[in-house]
């Protein structure tokens, strides 16, 4: 596997809830899919959980990731963010699977 920027993000599911009975009627899975298209658009279309994107770590990654934070800060829907944080992973030393079942992980969705 090789190496990857990570984005993952929590989104305050309390505000948002609070945001539907506005006019406005902010939903919870309008806000995911907001950021995730956001995130998409800047090359993290490693989509693995609802609120964790992955791109390779590829010739100009990291200024993707600083053009996708960037934009994510543009976002109405960033003041439903409660935690942010970006990260890389070194592909040769994060996979475990095989310390539990001798087999490599399946590869990302994307």
């Amino acid at each position: 596997m090789a190496d990857r920027w990570v984005i993952a993000y929590d989104v305050d599911t309390a505000a948002t809830a609070a945001a539907e009975k506005t006019p406005q009627g902010v939903t919870t899975m309008t806000v995911y899919n907001r950021i995730r298209a956001c995130l998409r658009q800047h090359g993290f279309d490693e989509f693995t959980q609802l609120s964790v994107y992955a791109m390779d770590d590829s010739d100009g990654a990291l200024v993707r990731v600083y053009h996708a934070l960037s934009a994510l800060g543009q976002l109405d829907e960033r003041k439903f963010i409660k935690r942010l944080h970006v990260f890389k992973i070194d592909g040769a030393m994060n996979d475990v699977l095989p310390l539990v079942d001798s087999r490599d992980s399946a590869p990302a969705d994307r």
